[in-house]
């Protein structure tokens, strides 16, 4: 058995697809994720799982927008350029 098919057994045996469509996922958060999670909640009004959804599909727009070396420009109100590193 390969490595990357063991990842694979591994995050398939993390995730449950159910009939109506919604995948079940079970991952560990740092602190530091948690932290994030409390504060978009709390400024949001989302529950847990609305919140970690949206952020996901953030996350991939923001990817979409990154140039290949994974930096994002973005322009603050007083029009000052600030570049973000992505993954």
């Amino acid at each position: 058995m390969t490595t990357d098919h063991a990842e694979q057994q591994a995050a398939a045996a993390a995730t449950d697809t159910t009939a109506g469509g919604l995948t079940r996922i079970t991952f560990n958060a740092t602190a530091r994720a948690t932290a994030a999670l409390t504060t978009i909640m709390a400024v949001s009004g989302d529950n847990k799982t609305d919140a970690i959804n949206n952020s996901l599909r953030a996350m991939a727009t923001l990817l979409g927008l990154a140039h290949n070396d994974g930096a994002l420009h973005v322009i603050a109100p007083d029009a000052t350029t600030h570049i973000v590193h992505l993954p």
